[in-house]
Order: C-alpha cells, then sequence, then structure tokens
C-alpha cells in the first residue's frame, strides 16, 4: 500500500471514530433518557473534539500530499483516544 492509500485510511477511520462517539452520545440520551446530564456527556464530547481536530489536521495534511505524517497523525489519534477512553470513561 503506498503512503497516500494510508492516509486515506487512517482519514477514513477518524471519520468513523467520530460518528460512533457521537453515536454514543445518542446512546446515553437513550438510556438515561430525561435524566442525561451534561456531566455524563462530557468525556464522550471531549474525544469527539480530540477526533474531529486530529481528522482535519489529517484532511489537510492530505491536501498538501504530507501523505505519510497524515497516516502517522491518524494512528497516533487513535491511541491517544484509546488512552482517553481508559483514563476518562473506563474500560
Amino acid at each position: 500500500m503506498t503512503r497516500e492509500r494510508w492516509a486515506q485510511l487512517g482519514i477514513t477511520i477518524q471519520f468513523l471514530v467520530i460518528l460512533r462517539t457521537i453515536g454514543e452520545i445518542f446512546r446515553l440520551m437513550h438510556i438515561h433518557d430525561t435524566n442525561l446530564t451534561i456531566a455524563m456527556a462530557t468525556p464522550y464530547l471531549g474525544g469527539v473534539l480530540i477526533a474531529a481536530g486530529a481528522c482535519w489536521l489529517c484532511v489537510s495534511l492530505y491536501f498538501f500530499r504530507r501523505f505519510a505524517a497524515s497516516a502517522w497523525i491518524a494512528l497516533a489519534t487513535v491511541l491517544i483516544l484509546v488512552g482517553y477512553k481508559i483514563g476518562m470513561i473506563g474500560w
């Protein structure tokens, strides 16, 4: 696989992470109904912001043809988000 393809794969995975995290907030809304507080959703919102910022950075690097940097940032973002999930939300 080429560096460009790795960058495309990383951007796609980051976009799916954003969608999945937003879906988790909707799951919380369904489970807790009217008892959902901002404090319950805050860790997920933090994760979405991290993923969205990194996705924006990767897409920007991709457009400047910095494919390797884009792919490495995508990989680092996934690792950061796994650490964030374990630290903030729990396993």
